[in-house]
C-alpha cells in the first residue's frame, strides 16, 4: 500500500495535470519518478474525493478493493505512486492563463471540451452543446479571491446559451459538486435533444418544435413522431455509461429517474421548443438557402474529378461533404462533423451569433457579374463532362438517402444547380 505523503514533501513536487489514461483530468503533484513507465503522482486532500470516486467506479463493486482505496487517505496528500497508470497531460487552459496555479484547478470530466480564452477572466469548459450549437459553459475562477476580477465573485459559474449566444446563469457559487450535478443534467438534456434531431426528418423536427410552443406543461410533441422514451434511455446510457434499470437499488433508481425527468424538462423548454431564432433555423434546414443573411452564394465547383463533393457557400462560411463527414469552414477555422444536422447547427450558430451583434458584421460583397462570358469549345466540352460526372455521382448518392432528409434535400438542390449550369454552358456554346 503506498504511504501517505507528508505535508513537507509538497514543496519538493512539481504541480501537474494528470489522468488515469482516460476519464477526468485531475490536478496533482509529481516528483518525476516513474513506476513501470507511469508517472508517480500525489494529490491533495481536496482533490482526493474525486479521485476516489473514479477509482471506486472502476472497481466493479469489489468490496476489498474499495476498502483498500478508502484506506489510502492520510496526511495532507495522498500518494498514487507505484500502483496506478497515471500520466501527466497537457491542456489548453494553462497556456491561456499562465498565472493560474495548476494545482488549484478542479477535476474536469473527460467529456467536457476546453473553451478557455485569455481575454476571459478565468478558464472555462463546455459540458455540452445544444441542437443549434448552443454551448453550455462552466467558468472556474481563481481559488484566491484576490486574483479574481471581482474578489467577491463566486468561484464557479455555469451558464446556458440560447440560439443567438446569449447567456443565462444556471448556477453561481462555491459548490463544485453542485456544478457537476447540474452540468450532467444539462448534458443529458442536450444529448436527448440531439438524439431526437437525428431521429426526426427536418419537417418533423420543425413541426415538433412549433407544437411545443402551445403544448400543455409537462408534455412534449416528440411523442407524436417517435418513441421519445427510447431516445431518452439511449441518451442516458451514452452519457452515464450504464442503462437506467429499476433493478438498481430503490434510492439510486429514484435519484436517476429524477435526473432524467429534470433533463427532459430542460430539453423541452430550451431545446425542443422553437424560439424565434429556432423557427428561422428550422425553416432554413428545409430550404438550405432561403434565409436573409445566410443565403447560398453559389455552388462550389473547384474540383472536377470523381473525388469532387457537393458544397454550399454562404455569407457566413462554406459547408461541404468530405467522404462520410461534413466540413464547415468559417473564417480561418474548419470543423468536421459526422452528421449533417450538427454541421448545419454549427454554421447557423456562427451566423446567428454574428447577426445578433450588428456592429461587428461585415456585409457580403459579391463581385459584379461580367457583362459577357466567353468560352472556347474545349472549355465548354471539359466543363460539361465534369458536370455530367458530378450529376452521375449525385444520382447514385440520392438513391441511398430519403428524399425528405436533410442530405436528400441538399443533394437534390446540388443536382438542380448543376443542371442549370449545364444549360448555361449549352447556351454559351450557341453562336
Amino acid at each position: 500500500m503506498p504511504e501517505p505523503v507528508p505535508a513537507s514533501a509538497n514543496h519538493l513536487m512539481r504541480p501537474i495535470l494528470w489522468t488515469f489514461g482516460e476519464g477526468p483530468t485531475f490536478p496533482g503533484y509529481t516528483d518525476d519518478t516513474r513506476w513501470n513507465g507511469f508517472l508517480n503522482v500525489s494529490v491533495s486532500m481536496a482533490t482526493w474525493p474525486y479521485v476516489l470516486r473514479t477509482l471506486i467506479a472502476g472497481a466493479d463493486g469489489d468490496a476489498d478493493t474499495i476498502a483498500a482505496y478508502h484506506e489510502m487517505a492520510g496526511g495532507s496528500m495522498v500518494s498514487l505512486s507505484d500502483r496506478f497508470t497515471t500520466e501527466a497531460v497537457d491542456r489548453n487552459w494553462p497556456w491561456q492563463f499562465p498565472d493560474y496555479p495548476v494545482a488549484t484547478m478542479m477535476p474536469i470530466p473527460e467529456r467536457w471540451s476546453e473553451m478557455s480564452w485569455h481575454h476571459d477572466t478565468a478558464p472555462s469548459f463546455g459540458p455540452c452543446v445544444g441542437p443549434m450549437g448552443e454551448a453550455a459553459q462552466v467558468w472556474i475562477d481563481y481559488a484566491d479571491p484576490s486574483k479574481r476580477e471581482f474578489p467577491e465573485a463566486p468561484r464557479f459559474s455555469f451558464s446556458r446559451r440560447d440560439a443567438v449566444g446569449e447567456l443565462t446563469t444556471i448556477y453561481a457559487g462555491a459548490d463544485w459538486d453542485e456544478v457537476l450535478t447540474l452540468a450532467a443534467v444539462e448534458a443529458l438534456a442536450c444529448a436527448f435533444a440531439r438524439g431526437l434531431a437525428l431521429e426526426l426528418t427536418p419537417a418533423q423536427w420543425q413541426d415538433m418544435r412549433l407544437r411545443n410552443r402551445v403544448a400543455p406543461e409537462g408534455t412534449c410533441a416528440s411523442h407524436d413522431f417517435v418513441d421519445a422514451n427510447m431516445v431518452m434511455l439511449a441518451a442516458w446510457e451514452a452519457e452515464r455509461g450504464h442503462p437506467l434499470l429499476p433493478t438498481a437499488e430503490a434510492a439510486t433508481f429514484e435519484h436517476d429517474l429524477a435526473r432524467m425527468n429534470a433533463a427532459w424538462k430542460i430539453a423541452t423548454a430550451h431545446y425542443l421548443t422553437a424560439s424565434e431564432e429556432g423557427e428561422r433555423f428550422d425553416a432554413w434546414r428545409l430550404t438550405a438557402r432561403d434565409v436573409d443573411g445566410l443565403a447560398a452564394a453559389g455552388e462550389e465547383l473547384g474540383r472536377v474529378d470523381d473525388s469532387d463533393s457537393p458544397g454550399r457557400i454562404y455569407a457566413t462560411g462554406f459547408m461541404e461533404r468530405d467522404g462520410l463527414q461534413w466540413i464547415v469552414n468559417v473564417g480561418n477555422s474548419s470543423q468536421a462533423f459526422d452528421e449533417l444536422f450538427d454541421a448545419e447547427a454549427h454554421l447557423w450558430n456562427v451566423h446567428a451569433s454574428t447577426e445578433s451583434r450588428p456592429e461587428v458584421r461585415q456585409p457580403l460583397r459579391l463581385p459584379p457579374p461580367p457583362s459577357a462570358i466567353h468560352f472556347t469549345v474545349d472549355e465548354i466540352t471539359v466543363t460539361a463532362d465534369a458536370i455530367d460526372r458530378r450529376l452521375a455521382i449525385l444520382a447514385e448518392r440520392m438513391e441511398t438517402v430519403s428524399e425528405l432528409s436533410s442530405e436528400g434535400l441538399f443533394l437534390a438542390e446540388s443536382a438542380r444547380r448543376l443542371k442549370a449550369a449545364r444549360v448555361k454552358l449549352t447556351e454559351a456554346a450557341q453562336p
